[in-house]
């Protein structure tokens, strides 16, 4: 069987219809899976109101970062949604740098006492 030029790309074309674009259709929402597990409840209780996958949804949970819990958090941030670095930050954990040095005790030594005597 010799396939011509055309034929060729109508078929590489019909695999895509018919095997890709469906695969993305199921989750076009860009929502993983362990974003629908292991953010199901902090969604329900913060962010119901907004679409999966909208930029008004992770407005939300990055207004509610310190309500949200640690799994949904590492979801995020698996996910790319956020990183480790920001998911840290707004939930106050930033390493935060003092410029206060820390005091050191001072050693006290008792000092001997010698009396001279004349």
């Amino acid at each position: 069987m010799h396939m011509t030029f055309g034929a060729a790309v109508a078929a590489a074309i019909f695999a895509c219809t018919v095997f890709v674009l469906p695969a993305q259709a199921a989750d076009a929402s860009g929502v993983t899976e362990r974003e629908k597990r292991d953010c199901h409840a902090d969604y329900k209780k913060y962010c119901s109101e907004y679409g999966l996958g909208t930029n008004a949804l992770r407005a939300c949970m990055s207004r509610n970062i310190k309500k949200i819990s640690h799994v949904c958090v590492g979801a995020l941030v698996d996910a790319g949604e956020m990183t480790k670095a920001q998911a840290d930050k707004l939930r106050g954990k930033g390493k935060t740098t003092s410029k206060k040095k820390p005091t050191a005790k001072k050693k006290t030594t008792a000092k001997k006492s010698t009396s001279k005597k004349r």
